[in-house]
């Protein structure tokens, strides 16, 4: 059978494009390999000996662009499908952070409200926070005279060279020349820790737009969990006519002279098209679904020296009505406890030395049953493969895999009973979430959420006539916005395209 176009991957940035697609009168196709869509975007639900039903948040914290002139509320309603997601906000007091001695501090989504918190807790560091926020807001002014808003590595050479030199320094040079303690550092990147990079491997550029994103969007939660928004996508494709098949693997992308004809799935079938959009890891994606062999040389090169971010191991816990967040953190959605000073120069001393929990129910109880809490407990971990875990692939599991994963799981809850006094005598439910837990799910290697930010990202396009992108992988930027946006982006061009056709 033959459509318009064919989507590879129920990931939100592969159900936005369809859902784009489907609404201008496309003729689409979403095939996932899951028995569900939404990729990272998922819940799961647990139910404890109680009874109590506990409704788990698979990956997703926080996300932007949720206000009605947002790009993800105007998406929505483009497709038709609004008012099934509940947005809410989570106000300004997003993330605090815990310091080795105890002491902790608040990261304020507001430059003012962040400058007098990190100077008063510093003081002595007041007139460096100052001078820095100056170059900062320096660097972006320069961004917004540029009409740059999340420059990509082709945009950023067309600046000014001398400004260039300057904000593509290393991050940690800018904070060397500025600070002289390192706390400061600590707190500064915090919201950037789950990367697993170093100072050194960020330039100050980078961390600028990263930084005033942060301050310039509100935060939201999808009331319910991220499968309602996945949900609701998928839903507006099926309203349009389009289509959607899960439990559906993709084999092979199919091309004819470096163009795309179709692509074929699992159980031998084929479906042809002059566009595919992949929302896949793009290593599957061009070394497995197209081949190397089809590539230009200097594309795969270029592929291979990319990196992907680190992955993330994670436990579940639901929580009995007994249980009581302690006062310092009972508003706090976030909680990052750096085990060590200096964490991100990577001389690592802890397993884990920084973790992160949120407590997801502060906002949503709709997750618990009533009184209950839902929170879960994170660290960033880097894995080169399965053999990390003693398997020799993804979906292999065995003794030491189990050991290793009941181990981690431990430590974990033992970090975070630090600050959550009492917390293991209250725990119903427990899972937790390995690297390879998450490349299963989302086949993404070793459960990562795309390229390293150093690496930047691949535009929509790519070298095979009608083959695009879409996904964590690719431009603009990474984050459930970015991801939505990208979707759009490709539905855009495609939509572009197949329109001229028609003329």
């Amino acid at each position: 059978m033959k459509y318009d176009v064919i989507v590879v991957g129920g990931g939100l940035g592969g159900l936005t494009c369809a859902a784009l697609l489907a609404k201008r009168k496309h003729r689409v196709i979403l095939l996932e390999r899951n028995s569900r869509v939404g990729g990272y975007a998922t819940t799961f639900q647990r139910t404890a000996p109680d009874g109590s039903v506990f409704t788990m948040e698979a990956s997703i914290h926080w996300i932007t662009g949720c206000e009605d002139e947002g790009v993800v509320k105007q998406v929505l309603r483009e497709v038709g499908v609004e008012d099934s997601v509940e947005f809410i906000p989570l106000g300004r007091n997003i993330l605090r952070i815990v310091f080795p001695d105890g002491r902790t501090i608040r990261f304020p989504c507001r430059k003012e409200d962040f400058i007098q918190e990190l100077t008063a807790q510093f003081p002595e560091e007041k007139a460096n926070i100052m001078n820095f926020f100056d170059d900062m807001n320096g660097v972006w002014s320069f961004l917004h005279n540029a009409h740059l808003t999340f420059p990509s590595q082709r945009t950023v050479m067309d600046l000014d060279k001398l400004e260039l030199k300057r904000i593509a320094q290393p991050l940690g040079r800018i904070f060397s020349y500025h600070f002289s303690d390192v706390r400061v550092c600590d707190v500064l990147y915090a919201p950037l820790s789950y990367y697993g990079l170093g100072f050194q491997d960020i330039s100050f550029l980078e961390y600028a737009v990263f930084l005033r994103e942060f301050f310039t969007r509100k935060g939201y939660w999808i009331k319910g969990g991220s499968q309602k928004l996945s949900d609701a996508f998928a839903n507006a494709i099926l309203k349009q006519g389009g289509v959607v098949r899960t439990n559906t693997l993709v084999k092979k992308i199919l091309t004819e002279r470096g163009k795309v004809v179709g692509v074929e799935v699992d159980d031998g079938s084929v479906y042809y098209s002059d566009y595919v959009v992949s929302n896949a890891d793009p290593f599957l994606t061009f070394f497995h679904l197209v081949g190397a062999e089809n590539l230009p040389d200097e594309f795969v090169r270029a592929l291979l020296g990319m990196t992907a971010t680190w992955s993330f191991f994670k436990v579940y816990l639901g929580l009995d009505d007994s249980f009581r967040i302690p006062a310092p953190f009972s508003s706090d959605y976030e909680v990052l406890i750096l085990k060590e000073y200096g964490v991100h120069e990577f001389a690592w001393k802890e397993e884990f030395p920084v973790v992160g929990i949120t407590n997801y129910t502060e906002f949503d109880p709709t997750l618990a049953p009533r009184g209950k809490n839902f929170i879960t407990i994170m660290a960033p971990i880097r894995v080169s493969g399965p053999r990390d875990w003693g398997v020799s692939n993804y979906q292999e599991r065995n003794e030491e895999y189990r050991r290793m994963k009941k181990s981690k799981t431990k430590k974990l809850i033992e970090i975070a009973e630090g600050i959550y006094s009492g917390l293991s005598q209250h725990i119903l439910v427990r899972e937790a979430a390995t690297p390879l837990t998450f490349q299963r799910f989302t086949l993404n290697r070793n459960g990562c959420i795309g390229f390293d930010i150093k690496c930047g990202r691949l535009p929509q396009q790519t070298p095979i006539e009608g083959l695009y992108l879409s996904g964590g992988w690719t431009e603009p930027h990474g984050g459930v916005l970015g991801v939505i946006t990208s979707g759009k982006q490709a539905a855009e061009i495609i939509s572009g395209q197949i329109e001229t056709q028609k003329i």
